[in-house]
């Protein structure tokens, strides 16, 4: 039986109709008159309070009959290799405690054991004295934990705050014995059940006004990272580009089973109306959904999509905010929509240099809500000794128990996600993905060197990590010239240990792990390709890069008979990494190296065109892969014994990687490129097929993840849905359409394929969000990182604009997603997300995955570079019938090489491929804006021809070819013009 008091008992009665959870929205209970945000749990919902394990402690949780459950798995503490009774908890972020307030407190808990607890209100940086700890009025006089009985316990206690606290925290330890903690808290096995946990503050009143007059009341507007779309207009929130095809999604939990009406409006005004396409259930979705197509919508301009369908209003639980879920958020076309995207995405890896000042003058991304200057700060790790380990551990002790013998000095680099390790499978994929970005640019004759200057930051710090046999007494004499695997901490340090007081006060041990096969490969994949590219640039810097490369290609081949398998296993081979949850952190394991041996010897043959390294890439063969397309100079698309991942590459998948450069070299014979040309094109395809799906209502190239039934296969496998980074696997199959426009001689339907899986990303997806911070009306804010963590601190910086997070995971592995109330394989894919620092599962970030999106933007811009805005098509109804105005732009002179006049062959067919299509629109802005290589006599193999030229002017306002014509012909294929004659 719970006891409660009348006031709250009428505040839960008054939430009981937004207190259910839904997949649309997960709305925790807010107590207005209470600084907490979650008192009963009734809900089902645990956040703002969350969990905390320390090595090796291990607890589950679970919500079940209106209580906080905890199962106390292992309590940690001294003996079991932990340190005491903080070792398991749970806590309460972001109170605020005001000097001179007085505050009550009330508090349940039922226990299957008898034991004892220690519970206080401090900071998160006060150095072991807060306000309030064991239901003391005093802190001084709390020191002995709280007993509690087996069964049903309740307190009650009051305290004068003898100081102010911006950013406090409520918390129980429960762990085990240890200092200052005689024993373990709990015996292994005890379940506590928390319930009606009230903190009242009885100076701010009972109902929150604002931070200033009520400081210590929750604000009820705080979402605490819970996703309620604004939206059932599902849009790419930047925009579209004005030749591209432009779609959106009408998105409902009931279906609409006739076609809506629907009307795009300009700066308000109606321009045109047309009807949506049911296409029925959207699983990954979990809506009902209609496709919306506005292609014939031109104008440059700010738009909205208005549906009709009014009765669709939403009032947000959690804020009170009131939402016309059939108005759209606001997006922009025309032909710079993703202008200073790749600048903000880029400064992401100024920003995340480890072993540098960062400096406020070279910071170009931030938070417009935030100061800039708090994103400025010294280097994390000026220096980084790592100690050199002789075998894989799973787990060290809480005090480093492993061999510290052997060092190596591990600075710079990027560290390559939320647990601050660096990894160089993750940074050479990061670095190929940079570098080739520069080379695909440099192929079209424009290209920016930043790229190419940030991969070389990366690439120097791997340099670092080849073992060297003088100063390696555990590896040398075995694998000399290979690459250690990662470095990183000992231990996973919580969110709570904050960047730059972590390492003294959680005293971490810097590690090396094992050299492995995977990350020799992947480091001369990267050194191979950066040699061709510095060339002329730095001629040294290219020479020492072929040199790593040559050096360690030579010594992974002589154990050529050791690696050339399709399952190796670390403990008979340590040079095979073990699965990443293996050691408690994202080692990107990898048992057959065969494609990444494939990427190193493409690599290398693209660079010195050697016909040793050709004769090894050209048998490749893969027999893993279950789709096969394992095989050399092909478009992989891998399947494992774990299941079916529809995606091109990913960190342990790298065949297209070494195709994708064959294709850009030109030293592959003429017949191996028309295999991968063909290759390219079929892949693409393929996923074009995908976002035309019946049953795909936001047109993204990807698919549900599908498990194998595995017998016998230990633990739990991924559910059914999306992958960990799976917005990275949508960016990284989206450059395979890229690639296939400019294999295809820019067929525009690779190109339309390409954007709208970027629509995707920027807000067209199951929860109406854009994926990258600080773009798009409603965004990510709080990825999940070691410094930009505003979100537990408003000391520190909000994250910079620019950063694409990791996306939906049906796994939902972290806890924090799981206080939400969010089940594995009970919630549809798209919107197992959570927009908080402490949803490394969902919200992480990862320098490969922004040099996927960071790809794609750039791509994007090469590809539609136009010398000005294309002249406007003005629509003027809402009908479909336009009107047009057309301004008239100074001609480029026409230059012919013979006296007589070439007569057009068919109009509009700028390519001559005998059709008319956008790809002809696009080649002449190509040749307006790229002359050199894209006009007559241009270097690029598609360039315009005479004939295409005299073909490509059909805007009789003026002779000779100019934007208009551009824009004439795609009137035509509009069907705003009836012919171009």
């Amino acid at each position: 039986m719970k006891h409660r008091s009348t006031k709250k008992l009428i505040q839960k009665l008054m939430a009981a109709s937004v207190a259910a959870v839904s997949t649309a929205a997960f709305a925790p209970f807010t107590a207005n008159a209470d600084c907490l945000g979650q008192n009963s749990f009734d809900n089902g919902i645990i956040l703002p309070w969350t969990v905390f394990a320390n090595n090796p402690a291990e607890q589950e949780f679970e919500v079940k009959d209106g209580s906080f459950n905890i199962t106390i798995i292992n309590p940690g503490g001294k003996k079991r290799g932990g340190e005491s009774r903080w070792d398991l908890g749970i806590r309460h972020r972001n109170l605020h405690i005001e000097q001179g307030h007085k505050y009550k407190v009330h508090w349940e808990l039922e226990a299957s054991a008898e034991g004892e607890l220690h519970t206080h209100i401090a900071g998160n940086d006060d150095n072991g004295e807060g306000v309030w700890q064991n239901n003391s009025s005093s802190w001084n006089q709390g020191w002995d934990n709280v007993k509690i009985e087996k069964g049903e316990n309740s307190f009650d206690s009051e305290f004068t705050a003898t100081k102010t606290i911006e950013v406090a925290s409520w918390e129980f330890h429960y762990g085990g014995e240890g200092s200052y903690q005689a024993q373990d808290c709990f015996p292994e096995g005890t379940v506590l059940k928390f319930d009606n946990l009230t903190l009242e503050c009885e100076d701010c009143g009972e109902e929150y006004k604002d931070a200033n007059s009520t400081p210590c009341l929750w604000d009820p507007s705080n979402e605490m990272g819970i996703i309620t779309p604004r939206s059932d207009v599902r849009v790419n929130q930047i925009g579209y580009y004005t030749l591209l095809d432009k779609k959106a999604t009408y998105a409902t939990s009931k279906e609409i089973t006739e076609p809506v009406s629907f009307t795009v409006k300009k700066n308000g005004e109606p321009v045109f109306t047309g009807k949506g396409t049911p296409i029925g259930y959207d699983e990954a979705a979990g809506d009902y959904c209609q496709i919306l197509d506005f292609s014939t919508v031109t104008d440059p301009g700010t738009y909205t999509i208005e549906v009709d369908d009014k009765d669709n209003v939403y009032t947000n639980p959690i804020t009170g905010e009131v939402y016309n879920k059939y108005i759209s958020h606001e997006f922009r076309i025309g032909n710079d929509v993703y202008k200073g995207i790749l600048t903000d995405a880029m400064n992401y890896y100024y920003q995340s240099r480890s072993d540098e000042d960062i400096t406020e003058d070279k910071i170009t991304s931030f938070n417009p809500k935030d100061d800039k200057s708090k994103l400025a700060h010294a280097a994390q790790h000026k220096s980084y000794t790592a100690y050199i380990q002789s075998q894989w551990i799973r787990a060290y002790g809480n005090e480093f128990d492993g061999d510290k013998r052997n060092s190596i000095d591990a600075a710079g680099g990027w560290y390559t996600g939320s647990d601050n390790t660096k990894n160089v499978i993750v940074g050479a994929n990061s670095v190929w993905l940079l570098q080739n970005m520069y080379e695909m640019e440099k192929s079209k004759g424009d290209a920016s060197e930043e790229a190419l200057r940030e991969a070389r930051y990366e690439l120097e710090w791997m340099f670092k990590m080849i073992v060297d046999p003088e100063n390696d007494p555990v590896w040398g004499k075995d694998c000399a010239n290979f690459v250690y695997h990662q470095v990183g901490d000992h231990k996973r340090i919580s969110f709570e240990g904050k960047t730059y007081i972590y390492d003294e006060d959680y005293m971490p041990t810097h590690i090396v792990r094992p050299p492995t096969y995977a990350a020799t490969f992947n480091m001369i994949a990267c050194a191979a390709q950066a040699a061709r590219l510095w060339e002329g640039i730095d001629d040294e810097f290219a020479h020492e890069c072929l040199q790593h490369a040559e050096d360690s290609w030579k010594a992974v081949m002589a154990y050529k008979e050791k690696w050339d398998v399709s399952n190796g296993r670390y403990k008979a081979d340590p040079q095979f990494a073990p699965e990443g949850s293996y050691v408690g952190t994202g080692l990107y394991d990898d048992d057959c190296v065969k494609d990444e041996a494939y990427w190193a010897a493409c690599e290398l043959f693209a660079t010195t065109g050697a016909e040793e390294y050709y004769n090894e890439l050209k048998d490749y063969k893969n027999e893993n892969h279950g789709s096969g397309h394992g095989k050399a100079f092909d478009i992989d698309m891998p399947e494992n014994i774990y299941g079916f991942t529809f995606s091109a590459f990913n960190n342990s998948e790298t065949t297209t990687l070494g195709t994708l450069s064959l294709y850009l070299s030109d030293k592959i014979p003429a017949k191996d490129k028309k295999t991968i040309e063909k290759n390219i094109t079929s892949a693409a395809d393929e996923f074009i097929a995908a976002e035309n799906n019946s049953d795909n209502g936001m047109g993204l190239p990807y698919k549900l993840h599908e498990s194998h039934d595995v017998i016998s296969m230990p633990g739990p496998l991924m559910p059914d849905g999306y992958e960990p980074a799976s917005n990275a696997f949508v960016t990284n199959n989206a450059m395979i359409m890229a690639y296939a426009y400019d294999a295809s001689n820019f067929n525009s339907k690779y190109l339309n394929g390409m954007t709208q899986a970027m629509d995707y990303i920027f807000g067209r997806n199951g929860l109406g969000i854009s994926y990258v911070t600080g773009y798009g009306s409603y965004h990510s804010n709080n990825p999940s990182h070691r410094f930009w963590i505003y979100e537990l601190d408003s000391s520190f910086p909000m994250a910079p604009s620019g950063i694409m997070v990791s996306g939906p995971c049906s796994g939902l592995q972290d806890d924090y997603v799981k206080s939400i109330g969010m089940k594995p394989g009970k919630v549809p894919a798209q919107k197992c997300y959570a927009d908080s620092v402490a949803s490394w599962s969902t919200n992480d970030l990862a320098p490969d995955w922004q040099a996927s999106f960071a790809w794609n933007i750039s791509f994007v811009e090469s590809a539609l570079n136009t010398p000005g805005p294309l002249p406007p098509i003005t629509t003027t109804s809402t009908s479909t019938s336009t009107t047009t105005t057309t301004s008239t732009t100074s001609a480029v002179p026409p230059v012919t090489t013979s006296t007589q006049e070439i007569v057009p062959t068919k109009k509009g067919d700028t390519n001559c491929d005998d059709t008319v299509e956008l790809a002809d629109a696009i080649l002449i802005m190509q040749s307006l804006a790229n002359p050199n290589k894209y006009g007559v006599g241009g270097s690029d193999a598609h360039a315009l021809t005479e004939q295409g030229r005299a073909n490509a002017d059909v805007d009789k306002s003026v002779k000779g070819l100019t934007s208009g014509d551009a824009l004439r012909i795609q009137e035509y294929l509009l069907h705003l013009a009836d012919s171009l004659d």
